[in-house]
């Protein structure tokens, strides 16, 4: 019997503009297609999810590489996880600012880290990359006029909680992020960041972090965004994938998970935790779960055919 391929992305969770909506779902589409042909190539889900995140990266319209959003010091400061189901490896970057394509450094870390190291941060994983032959640009790369005014709005502000981001269109991205399953029936997953906007210089969010922002086993594979502190507090999307493990389907499981996130973890002004979350399992089925206005997903298989909606 074949073995199903199917791919899932997303470009964010929260209230989306409607101005902003064309841009999204462009942008999804393009690096749906990217996946797609990886996968019919018979490229792994590794390097699948690689390529579709690097698109999403490149895209200004996503809070992840070009048009990431500015933390309090008026500066971009990118995150990216990736993990091999199938080996339980991961590899992933924080708080870089001048490496093109985070998720290509934490590609290279899966591959080589050979478990003395997973995660590196800021100027020692940019050192990291340099050294190995990935792409050095200047900060200023992904800086964006969109997100210089935002930051200015924020500046102004006397009380901001990253948290109110999700609620509502006050300045948040859309983080991105990839679930790939192969031909040999191998599960990746990965996420890419900007991070949450006017958030302080150094801090670390629920995306690079296996378990929280990203997860994959042979069950399966998740991806989350949102409220970082809040998908971290929970691990959702191993709580995902290990209700993927104790049977559920894959919509299942990414709707119990959300449930768990939004019933265990409140704000300071006492509102649920928001975010978002794909699945994927071994047999090719998808879930998607939010609870914010819009998020941007898509998805591929062979039986469903190219999906994109924000």
């Amino acid at each position: 019997m074949k073995q199903p391929v199917a791919l899932i992305l997303h470009g964010g969770a929260w209230d989306i503009p409607p101005e902003e909506l064309e841009a999204h779902r462009e942008g999804m589409a393009r690096a749906l297609e990217v996946g797609r042909r990886a996968l019919e190539e018979g490229r792994s889900a590794v390097e699948t999810v690689v390529a579709v995140l690097r698109t999403l990266e490149d895209d200004p319209a996503f809070d992840a590489g070009v048009g990431a959003v500015l933390n309090r010091a008026g500066e971009v400061q990118l995150d990216a996880g990736l993990m091999d189901g199938h080996r339980l490896d991961f590899g992933a970057v924080a708080c870089v600012q001048r490496v093109r394509n985070p998720i290509e450094a934490a590609w290279h870390i899966l591959r080589h880290g050979a478990g003395q190291y997973s995660l590196l941060v800021g100027p020692f994983a940019e050192a990291y990359a340099e050294a190995h032959g990935l792409q050095i640009v200047p900060p200023t790369y992904f800086l964006t006029e969109r997100e210089r005014e935002r930051f200015l709005r924020l500046q102004a502000e006397a009380y901001y909680h990253s948290s109110q981001a999700f609620r509502g269109n006050r300045a948040p991205r859309g983080t991105v992020g990839c679930v790939a399953l192969d031909s040999e029936g191998r599960i990746a997953a990965g996420t890419s960041t900007g991070g949450a906007p006017y958030t302080l210089p150094g801090r670390v969010g629920d995306s690079p972090l296996p378990g929280c922002g990203y997860y994959a086993s042979p069950w399966g594979g998740a991806s989350a965004t949102g409220w970082g502190e809040a998908i971290a507090r929970v691990l959702l999307c191993g709580e995902a994938v290990r209700a993927l493990e104790s049977g559920m389907s894959a919509q299942e499981a990414a709707e119990s998970a959300l449930a768990r996130l939004a019933e265990r973890v409140r704000d300071p002004e006492g509102h649920p935790a928001t975010g978002g979350l794909i699945v994927l399992d071994a047999r090719g089925r998808f879930g998607i779960a939010y609870n914010t206005p819009r998020m941007a997903r898509a998805f591929w298989s062979e039986t469903t055919g190219a999906v994109c909606e924000v």
